[in-house]
């Protein structure tokens, strides 16, 4: 016999191959009857010294035991010998000699490719069967990829939090230019010289494209058109010369051919989000004809949309504060001539130092004879003699004025000042008599 059949735990011989012991369950393997080498049951040749393991088939072989309910029984085909083809010509597609290779195992990416499996006549005889079923070692596998040093990651770190701050820094530094160039005090000055230009080559279409919408509404562009002047003029020096929340007043100054450079100014608005011109002049002039025409209820009106357009108007005010003083309106006539008379200290205007002056002789006589407010009519008295080139009749008027003033704030003296002064300027007899009343009024008793 050139090879039994044998377990390789409990040591039970069989006639045939079956899939394991039916004692204990063990392996079961070809053992060669020459060298006693265990070699699989799919060998046809030992391990070892190379002897055929082929049995010749016995005359009648004897009935293996029962394996038990739980496990069959399995038939065991002879594999071709080297060079012996399979029915139909085709030959095995696994070695002739030889255990059949174990299924391969997917292998984790990045795990080295383990090496190439030895002949096995290059491989050591097992000392005894039980070494011969035990769990190979694993194959060796090139050393894991070291960690980058302590530092290195450190130096990483620093650099990937510099190149983030960098960035930061870039953004905010973007954000900044981008938000300095959006400030009023940057793009109003490109508009207000954009629009000059545009006046100055006479492109009104262009300047009434930066119109604020109650500018268009109150004008068309033929009105626009036919009150500019078409006399060559030039502009220089643009400069921001106040500013506020939703308005900036810029200066310039105008040549024109012939005449003397003078300053002018441009004022912008804000409307919404776009810096617009609050253009009023048209309604301007038609206030300031209703008025030379006495129709004052027009040009009351007129004023009022003229302040609504620009409501930084000095003189849309001051026509406003006449119009309330000449309706027997003390309250609105006072709101309103206070307003014209603080813009007129801000905006430029057409109110002249005369217009001005009747400005504070409307607050100052509301003050006296409607309100009751003899402390502020003392006020608008001492703007009034402020004014240059006052004539000695004017003085005198509101010398005595103030003096009655005086009186009814219980401040004789004062007021006896003011009509000593008024004395020495008053000619006309009505104003003397006035004088001696007034003295005999705030001279004390006799005793």
């Amino acid at each position: 016999m050139a090879s039994r059949i044998q377990c390789l735990k409990c040591a039970a011989a069989y006639a045939a191959a079956q899939a394991s012991c039916a004692k204990c369950g063990g392996t079961l393997a070809r053992v060669c009857s020459d060298c006693g080498t265990a070699s699989s049951l799919v060998k046809n040749f030992c391990d070892k010294c190379g002897k055929s393991l082929t049995n010749p088939a016995p005359a009648s072989a004897p009935r293996p035991a029962s394996p038990g309910p739980d496990i069959p029984a399995t038939a065991v085909f002879r594999l071709p010998t080297p060079g012996e083809a399979l029915a139909g010509g085709a030959m095995p597609a696994f070695p002739p000699s030889g255990p059949l290779p174990p299924a391969k195992k997917a292998e984790p990416l990045g795990s080295p490719a383990p090496a190439p499996a030895q002949p096995a006549s290059a491989r050591p005889a097992p000392e005894s069967l039980d070494d011969l079923w035990k769990p190979s070692a694993p194959p060796a596998t090139s050393a894991a990829p070291t960690k980058p040093p302590a530092a290195k990651r450190a130096l990483s770190a620093v650099l990937n939090a510099i190149a983030a701050l960098a960035g930061v820094a870039l953004a905010g530094f973007g954000l900044w230019r981008w938000q300095q160039s959006q400030r009023p005090e940057v793009v109003v000055p490109r508009l207000a010289a954009r629009y000059l230009d545009e006046l100055r080559s006479q492109d009104y279409a262009g300047a009434y494209a930066m119109f604020s919408e109650a500018a268009k509404q109150s004008c068309t562009l033929d009105e626009f058109r036919a009150i500019r002047d078409t006399t060559a003029w030039t502009w220089s020096d643009l400069r921001v010369v106040h500013q506020e929340p939703g308005a900036l007043l810029l200066a310039y100054t105008l040549s024109t051919p012939g005449k003397p450079d003078r300053t002018d100014h441009v004022l912008f608005t804000q409307e919404g989000d776009r810096w617009t011109r609050p253009y009023n002049w048209v309604l301007m002039r038609q206030v300031e004809e209703s008025f030379d025409r006495g129709d004052a209820d027009r040009g009351l009106l007129l004023a009022q949309s003229a302040a609504t357009v620009n409501p930084r108007d000095p003189m849309a005010w001051g026509y406003l504060c006449e119009a309330a003083y000449y309706r027997h309106s003390p309250a609105d006539a006072e709101a309103r001539c206070v307003r014209a008379l603080e813009l007129a200290d801000i905006y430029p205007s057409d109110l002249t130092p005369k217009s001005l002056y009747h400005l504070h002789a409307i607050l100052a006589d509301t003050y006296s004879q409607s309100l009751g407010r003899p402390d502020k009519a003392v006020e608008q008295f001492a703007q009034m003699l402020s004014f240059p080139n006052i004539s000695p009749e004017d003085q005198c008027q509101i010398l005595l004025a103030r003096a009655q003033a005086y009186q009814r704030l219980s401040r004789p003296g004062e007021a006896l000042a003011d009509v000593d002064a008024g004395a020495r300027l008053c000619t006309n007899p009505g104003d003397l008599a006035f004088v001696q009343k007034m003295r005999a009024a705030l001279r004390p008793p006799s005793p």
